[in-house]
């Protein structure tokens, strides 16, 4: 029931940004360059999006700020601690910021639910031609099935391993009111004491629920990473970004 009541959420959500984007500029099918010329941080200037996500031509979205975020990691200063860490990501999507990072030299895990796992594998194995495989700096790449929460967790092949990762990626995942305590629950069984989570989204409807949440835990340190002055949202309107980690017991 609430699988089905959390797809349904985000179907309607998804079909209303679909309809405010065709109503303003419209949306441009992403390519390749779309996405590279995003996360760039070495010439050129940023690039400016005028809507959340661009849909694909086979209906599927890239969601702009997870190439904000992928164009703040890129920097130097940032990625040098990803080389050679052990990253996951949640809720990968298409896995287009789990394969740069791993370009860059970091050993990522990317999860997201079974039913979505086929066309995570597909869009990977698109980007090992696009870009050149997520190995070829010395990282590496997979992709486990795992749902939020302790029942998904328990069938992951996650739950087998007990060394913390050093960062979790978070990219828009917190709009789903209904998703906030499993996704605690499942921040809380990853993170160890020197773990770094990056967390990035677009303000919407319920999306400060859960930072509220997980002040009421009492057990992560939350850090505002500044628009403008730490990172450009590329022209995302109410786009945020946080750096998230264990208080010190």
């Amino acid at each position: 029931l609430l699988e089905f009541k959390l797809l349904t959420h985000t179907c309607i959500h998804v079909a209303c940004m679909v309809a405010l984007c065709a109503s303003g500029e419209g949306s441009v099918a992403a390519t390749a360059a779309t996405i590279e010329a995003g996360a760039d941080t070495n010439g050129g200037p940023a690039p400016r999006y005028s809507c959340d996500f661009e849909e694909r031509p086979d209906g599927t979205f890239i969601w702009h700020a997870s190439l904000v975020l992928l164009r703040y990691l890129r920097a130097p200063v940032k990625a040098k601690p990803l080389r050679g860490s052990r990253v996951v990501e949640l809720g990968s999507g298409l896995g287009h910021l789990g394969h740069a990072l791993a370009r860059l030299g970091a050993h990522v895990t990317c999860t997201d639910q079974a039913k979505c796992l086929p066309s995570l594998r597909s869009s990977l194995e698109e980007q090992d031609k696009q870009y050149g495989r997520a190995d070829s700096n010395g990282g590496s790449l997979r992709v486990v099935e795992l749902s939020w929460g302790e029942d998904g967790f328990t069938q992951s092949e996650l739950a087998d391993e007990q060394a913390p990762f050093d960062f979790v990626i978070s990219s828009e995942l917190v709009y789903v009111e209904e998703a906030h305590d499993l996704l605690l629950w499942t921040l809380q069984r990853l993170c160890g004491p020197n773990t770094l989570v990056y967390s990035v989204f677009v303000n919407r409807p319920f999306s400060w629920n859960f930072f509220a949440k997980l002040h009421d835990l009492d057990m992560f340190e939350v850090e505002q990473i500044d628009e403008e002055r730490d990172f450009d949202p590329c022209g995302l309107e109410e786009c945020h970004m946080h750096r998230i980690f264990l208080k010190p017991r």
